[in-house]
């Protein structure tokens, strides 16, 4: 069996991953939010408006693991106090992270079925419409 060509390589784990964390922080919020027996309009604009800082943090997060993995501490730490301060928190990180990922995967799926429709499935058909 060749290693390169298992199975378990080709599987993205790391999208995998992320994706499990965003939806365990989503489904923490989500159960926070249960057992403070409240949750009104207010909490659910708190929680749309607290996903444009989430996806700052990020992208901060992203740009200083890759340039800087020692003073990365910095915003997980961050990051890790604002999951414990408010479910608003838990439910935006993990929505951001989510969309982090699907995001992307989508776009290159929405790419791929473009690609596949404008290839000719065979060459009679481009000759009759000439």
């Amino acid at each position: 069996m060749n290693s390169d060509n298992s199975i378990l390589r080709s599987i993205p784990w790391g999208a995998w991953i992320v994706v499990a964390l965003g939806g365990a922080l989503f489904l923490l919020g989500v159960e926070r939010f249960v057992h403070r027996r409240h949750f009104g309009y207010m909490d659910v604009l708190y929680c749309c408006l607290a996903l444009v800082p989430m996806g700052l943090l990020l992208l901060v997060i992203a740009y200083v693991v890759q340039h800087a993995k020692i003073a990365a501490v910095v915003p997980l730490g961050l990051a890790g106090v604002l999951i414990f301060a408010s479910p608003v928190f838990d439910v935006a990180l993990g929505l951001a992270l989510i969309a982090g990922i699907a995001g992307p995967a989508l776009g290159e799926w929405r790419g791929e079925v473009r690609r596949q429709k404008a290839k000719p499935s065979s060459g009679a058909e481009n000759r009759e419409s000439l």
